[in-house]
């Protein structure tokens, strides 16, 4: 199989940083297997290592590396490389500074016994190793370094003084530290100053050198350049905590800001904004035009309020970070008069405006989380209202929406626990005689219309309604079932129905189904479909609007079921107007739960039980 353009392009780049004996095939081979787990988001830093096992690490390795893979795994990816990369790299330096220090321990032990050879192989050692030596005296001066130190140190020849002023006493009183504490070997990185002033990152290990009697006779530094590394960990650092697009702080790297803010107990308000229109741009004018209405939104977000945190926590999702409490009204008309202004996108005049949602946070001791998503509670309950509104966190309304939220949430457990139950009550015809029953669901306290409700939001409505069905065709007699919003425009509806009539054996012309008149004109073609299987169809939460009558003028509609009456002098009037004009078309109109009288009086031909 043939490898990936990928892997080509990898191979590429390592062949041309550094050398390793592996031929141009097989390194395709391992590296187009690793970049399959690096897409995978598997073992980064394992694959870091083997870059530095096989030896591919030259000046620009890893940097060539993090290039090419950087349009194809994502930062967090990338990062865990190359701390593999960095790790494998410093053991190896490690392990030749252990090196090192036996070579020159042994050189110093054999002196006596063959000084030749001992100061031969010492010099091999401290010509030939890319890694920085420095030796120094118990005092803390060097007194021999090799020409590695000096280019490390941006040097281009070896100076009488090595290591700037400051640097050499850091260094001097690292060593007589380990000398009083009788440790012999320390390890961390550093930052040195090189000859032009610039800074160089560096891991360095200092070590004791003693003599055969034990006692410490010289210290000597083994040092390697990691700007390079360091630089790029903080790349990638930088990466992970700021939203590509607009450049703004991403949801990690705010809730660490709005921590650190909470945490001064000074009052703050949190914005939490939704752009209300980016779905017509990306569906009217593309992706592209949509990418560029939020990087327009975040540049507009920080003029207007440049003392802010602003950042972006979603697709069109923004939070915005005040300190104080300033007037909120104020501030979401400031907000809305700057987006307003149009923003020329391939000729068309593109506007946008926001939802938000205020909290406001006085005293130490929030939790960041719980704020947030008190801000993104509050923008919900905005949107409720329409387009361009603006809400301020209610504390009584919150308690409420979230006990709600939860109820609604575990649903499906209960749904598979079997504690949604189906309930019967009869359907009779004003003179008293029986119709049929209605079968409803019944969760706990709630009842039939909560329940599908609560299934509509979950997208639940299909499996319950089939369930509901099952079960009421499954007594064999005339029923009638209500449907939620969402099943009742359901593509599949018919054919669940046919499936559970026939698994049933219940004739069609025993299933009253009533659609929510809610969801026509949606699902006026399955009134049709369902009509044309015999089965009786008919409208539920039928309150006399143009649009239910225009749907029982057009349809072929057994009958409606009328919604709770209104307690209004002028709409109770008007609904005693309806049903004959429904019945003088041919239309059974059901009438409550409720006063049998006065649902008789209001001359409605069929009445459910209470």
């Amino acid at each position: 199989m043939p490898a990936s353009s990928l892997a080509q392009r990898w191979a590429a780049v390592l062949i041309e940083s550094a050398y390793s004996p592996m031929s141009r095939r097989k390194l395709t081979q391992h590296l187009d297997e690793h970049a399959a787990r690096l897409r995978a988001g598997q073992d980064a830093p394992e694959v870091g290592e083997w870059l530095v096992r096989k030896r591919f690490t030259g000046p620009e390795s890893l940097w060539r590396t993090v290039e090419v893979l950087s349009g194809e795994v994502s930062p967090d990816v990338l990062g865990g490389l190359a701390a593999g990369y960095v790790r494998a790299t410093r053991d190896e330096l490690f392990a030749q500074q252990e090196k090192v220090k036996n070579s020159l321990l042994k050189a110093v032990e054999d002196a006596q016994r063959d000084l030749h050879d001992s100061e031969a192989r010492f010099a091999q050692v401290f010509a030939s190793t890319a890694v920085g030596i420095a030796i120094f005296d118990l005092t803390g001066t060097v007194v021999e370094a090799n020409e590695a130190l000096a280019v490390i140190l941006g040097h281009e020849e070896m100076p009488k003084e090595l290591f700037t002023e400051e640097d050499a006493r850091t260094l001097a009183a690292a060593c007589e530290r380990m000398i009083e504490s009788t440790v012999d070997t320390d390890r961390r990185e550093r930052e040195l100053t090189r000859d032009n002033g610039d800074t160089v990152w560096a891991n360095v290990v200092l070590s004791v050198l003693r003599g055969s009697d034990g006692l410490p006779k010289f210290h000597v530094a083994l040092i390697e350049d990691v700007t390079e590394q360091r630089m790029l960990q903080e790349w990638l650092r930088h990466q992970s905590l700021t939203d590509l697009l607009t450049g703004l702080p991403n949801r990690a790297s705010f809730t660490d800001k709005l921590e650190s803010a909470l945490a001064t107990g000074a009052p703050h308000t949190l914005a939490y904004l939704d752009v209300d229109s980016l779905t017509i741009v990306n569906d009217g004018l593309g992706y592209v035009a949509g990418d560029a209405v939020l990087v327009e939104v975040a540049r507009r977000l920080r003029v207007v309020l440049p003392d802010a945190v602003v950042a972006r926590v979603g697709g069109d999702e923004f939070v915005v970070l005040i300190q104080g409490s300033p007037d909120v009204a104020a501030l979401a008309a400031m907000i809305d008069e700057e987006l307003s202004e149009p923003v020329y996108l391939e000729g068309a005049g593109v506007a946008v405006s926001t939802s938000i949602g205020f909290v406001h946070v006085t005293g130490p001791g929030a939790n960041p989380a719980a704020v947030l998503r008190r801000a993104h509670s509050t923008l919900r309950r905005a949107e409720t209202g329409g387009k361009r509104q603006w809400a301020v966190y209610d504390h009584e309304a919150d308690v409420t929406d979230r006990a709600r939220f939860a109820r609604i949430a575990a649903m499906p457990g209960a749904f598979e626990n079997g504690e949604i139950s189906v309930e019967f009550r009869p359907v009779s015809w004003v003179p008293g005689s029986l119709a049929f029953v209605e079968a409803s669901l019944r969760w706990g306290a709630a009842g039939h219309e909560e329940v599908v409700a609560h299934a509509d939001a979950l997208g639940l409505a299909s499996r319950l309604g089939r369930m509901l069905l099952e079960e009421a065709c499954s007594r064999g007699e005339p029923v009638l079932v209500r449907l939620s919003v969402d099943l009742s425009r359901d593509q599949d509806l018919a054919a669940h129905v046919r499936s559970v009539l026939r698994s049933c054996a219940l004739p069609a012309s025993s299933l009253f189904l009533a659609l929510d008149v809610r969801a026509m004109p949606d699902g006026e073609e399955n009134l049709e479909v369902l009509h044309d299987m015999g089965v009786r169809v008919l409208l539920h939460e039928f309150g006399g609007g143009f649009a239910g009558l225009s749907t029982v003028d057009r349809s072929p509609v057994w009958g409606v079921r009328l919604a709770r009456p209104p307690s209004e002098r002028l709409a109770r009037q008007g609904l005693a107007l309806m049903v004959p004009l429904l019945r003088s078309a041919g239309v059974h109109v059901i009438g409550g739960p409720g006063d049998p009288d006065e649902l008789q009086a209001l001359g409605v031909d069929l009445v459910v039980a209470p």
